[in-house]
């Protein structure tokens, strides 16, 4: 089992939202059904100048990096999937929600979730 600190927690869920509001971004200039907005840019940004102080804090070892690029791609995901649920003309969801679990099964298999 992963142990994990309030700080790596704090990577994680930053790594999220970076994620998420990448994919934002890049759906907002790329698709036409969403509207662009400026806000997930300032988000985006936010959360990488939040990650980078955690990272010049302290080192991070372990499994964390791994995870931290796990739960960048499931937040990227996870608005693709939002995105492609609202707007079904885009494309097929099938692929992305299962990418998706298989992640965040693994991503909870590391940190020891599934243990007794």
């Amino acid at each position: 089992m992963l142990s994990i600190s309030m700080e790596d927690k704090k990577v994680l869920v930053f790594s999220f939202i970076a994620g998420t509001s990448a994919n934002a971004t890049l759906g907002g200039l790329t698709l036409v059904e969403v509207a662009f907005s400026v806000f997930p840019l300032l988000c985006c940004a936010l959360a990488f100048y939040c990650m980078l102080q955690q990272y010049k804090e302290r080192a991070i070892e372990g499994d964390i990096p791994l995870l931290t690029g796990a739960s960048f791609v499931v937040g990227a995901l996870a608005y693709a999937i939002c995105i492609r649920v609202l707007y079904p003309e885009i494309g097929n969801n099938f692929l992305p929600l299962m990418l998706c679990m298989v992640l965040v099964f693994w991503m909870l298999h590391k940190l020891g979730l599934f243990k007794k």
